[in-house]
């Protein structure tokens, strides 16, 4: 026989348990950050300062999502920030506030009864500058120039590697695909949506990094061989004719403006803007020295064909006061008075029009006659217009060049109606909804609310400017919801005794047979009772999971034979006494509150296991 009296021999025991059901968590959760993207940069404001906006989904249930930025390099670190309580529908999205220029690891994590369940990184996310180019090739870029990438050892400056297709020379009224960002470290890249090479930009990016200590991204819509005209003309859908060739420029008469308005209203408003970066003047100087007198551009007609230009990209962004900088660039073969004039006339600080550098005296006479180049063994002038591009963007200039912030988030919502999931986005706006990182060409759907299957989704919004709004990643579940798993404090309590009950594995609303609603519940049965609880999204919920807590006796009197193999236990929130046998073989334990008598007629016999244990009880 074995009889034990002890204050607590489960201490130890118990906390394991505790343990172990901490851990449980992860089993019912998993979670995604689908914005912002690996190598993101947003738009920092006047004091150094930008919104992150984070969205994502998640599975199972959790009480609240948290997000912290850990700084790499520049910037401040920002601890644990709650940025969404209660979430529901497996749809979470929220703002880390004033955070410091500069590059970061970004951490999600989701929490449930105060336990972390699933952690989450993006690698790199930034807060520094945000530029988009317009102009001409020498703003565009040109191959075989000998272009420098970024040297940036981090990896800060950034592009999406992506062009407008041109097919046969007729470019495409097209929105930008889902965007993916790259390392500005590849002197061949792309510039989204229009860059050749990576020009000056890498090295420009370099520049400013060395200066601010904060990341640079890069968009650029310049367009070889454009006239000042061309640009205004197709600010209006105006057909223009390329000064080179004759021809209607790009065979589109919205090109090459669109170019700008599509870098501004995707890119610009996905990650806000500080400035567009104007370089042309070199078409006008040869369209001024053809064989028509008539058809010069002079310094007026220059005035205010780009004015009208930067009202344009003002007006169709919806940034009114959209800062342009503009070089001072004419040369094509020769200097043209008359551009120069134009370009000086339109610069205008109190407007937010900054003046850029001056580049006609940059490398003369140029090889082709145009073009800037980086010769081997030689001049290096395309580095030196990134250099003057530097100067040009003084203290002054970051001073009083007020950028425009990157757009929030859309707030969408997943329910569900007659065995039927929809997501639902804002109202005002066109809608493009798509499947994962579809383009919005891959639109299946144009209305707010859309009616879905089991799937990944995003919406692309465009507002009354043609501004376009992209949403976190939706992942929506299978039908029916799946039931939530219970567990709670204990299993076993006294009359009258609280008891709290936790319901895992709900991405959407629990709903439970006691008539309350939330992931857990506190509860004083009287009696041994059957607790269910459903999950829910919308109104489709899922079948009923049950948990019984027992209600333990104030005194027990034990008078049955434990048979061999028997293994249990007996519980009670003040006394026990026995008069039965334990025979052979079983495995008992008598655990009471205050006392246990063991009166004449108990037999606890040779080889079975028998435990009085006296100070816990029910509350064992």
């Amino acid at each position: 026989m074995f009889f034990y009296f002890c204050e607590n021999p489960w201490k130890k025991v118990v906390f394991c348990l505790c343990l172990l059901c901490g851990s449980s968590l992860h089993l019912w959760a998993q979670l995604s950050v689908s914005f912002p993207f690996d190598g993101a940069i947003f738009q920092r404001n006047a004091s150094n300062l930008a919104t992150i906006h984070v969205g994502g989904s998640y599975t199972g249930a959790v009480d609240r999502i948290e997000a912290r930025l850990v700084a790499v390099s520049g910037g401040q670190n920002i601890d644990w920030t709650a940025i969404h309580i209660n979430p529901s529908g497996g749809i979470f999205s929220g703002s880390l506030f004033s955070v410091l220029g500069g590059w970061y690891t970004l951490e999600v994590r989701s929490i449930l009864f105060n336990n972390v369940v699933q952690t989450t990184t993006l690698s790199r996310v930034g807060v520094g500058e945000v530029f988009v180019v317009a102009g001409q090739s020498n703003a565009q870029g040109v191959d075989n120039h000998g272009a420098k990438a970024s040297s940036d050892g981090q990896g800060r400056v950034k592009y999406v590697n992506w062009t407008l297709p041109c097919p046969s020379g007729t470019c495409q009224n097209v929105d930008p695909p889902f965007p993916v960002i790259s390392t500005l470290n590849n002197a061949g890249a792309t510039i989204a949506p229009n860059g050749i090479s990576s020009w000056a930009w890498g090295e420009l990016g370099d520049a400013i990094i060395a200066r601010y200590n904060v990341p640079v991204m890069f968009f650029n819509a310049a367009a070889n061989g454009s006239s000042v005209g061309n640009w205004s003309r197709s600010a209006d859908g105006l057909p223009s004719v390329n000064v080179h060739v004759g021809i209607l420029y790009a065979g589109n008469p919205n090109f090459p403006y669109n170019y700008l308005r599509k870098a501004l209203n995707y890119y610009g408003s996905m990650f806000g803007v500080r400035a567009v970066l104007w370089h042309q003047g070199e078409s006008d100087t040869h369209k001024n020295n053809n064989a028509d007198p008539n058809d010069n551009t002079s310094a007026n007609e220059y005035r205010d064909s780009l004015k009208y230009v930067i009202n344009r990209s003002r007006n169709h962004s919806g940034k009114i006061m959209l800062p342009w900088v503009v070089s001072r660039a004419s040369y094509f073969s020769v200097a043209d008075a008359n551009i120069i004039s134009g370009q000086n006339l339109t610069i205008s600080p109190a407007d937010k029009i900054f003046a850029g550098p001056e580049t006609d005296n940059l490398q003369t006479p140029r090889p082709d006659g145009a073009h800037l180049e980086n010769l081997t063994n030689g001049q290096q002038a395309v580095s030196e217009l990134a250099s003057r591009w530097n100067s040009a963007l003084d203290n002054s200039f970051f001073t009083n060049a007020t950028p425009y912030s990157a757009t929030a988030l859309p707030s969408l919502t997943l329910s569900c109606l007659n065995n039927t999931y929809s997501i639902t986005a804002p109202s005002g706006y066109q809608y493009f909804w798509v499947n994962g990182n579809g383009a919005i060409s891959t639109s299946f759907s144009s209305s707010q609310t859309v009616n879905v299957g089991s799937g990944n989704y995003r919406v692309y919004l465009k507002d009354a400017s043609g501004n376009i709004i992209l949403s976190q990643m939706v992942t929506v579940p299978a039908l029916p919801p799946q039931p939530p798993t219970i567990t709670s404090t204990a299993s076993t309590v006294s009359s009258g005794q609280e008891v709290t009950l936790f319901a895992q594995g709900c991405a959407g609303s629990v709903s439970w047979s006691a008539g309350l609603i939330g992931n857990s519940i506190v509860q004083h049965p009287s009696q041994t009772t059957t607790y269910s609880a459903t999950c829910s999204i919308g109104s489709c919920a899922s079948i009923s999971s049950s948990y019984q807590v027992t209600v333990c006796a104030q005194n027990v009197t034990v008078t049955t034979t434990f048979n061999a193999g028997t293994v249990g236990d007996v519980k009670a929130s003040n006394a026990i006494t026995g008069v039965n046998t334990v025979k052979a073989g079983a495995t008992m334990t008598y655990d009471a509150k205050k006392s246990i008598t063991l009166q004449p007629g108990f037999v606890a016999e040779k080889n079975s296991n028998f435990k009085a244990v006296v100070g816990q009880g029910c509350a064992n």
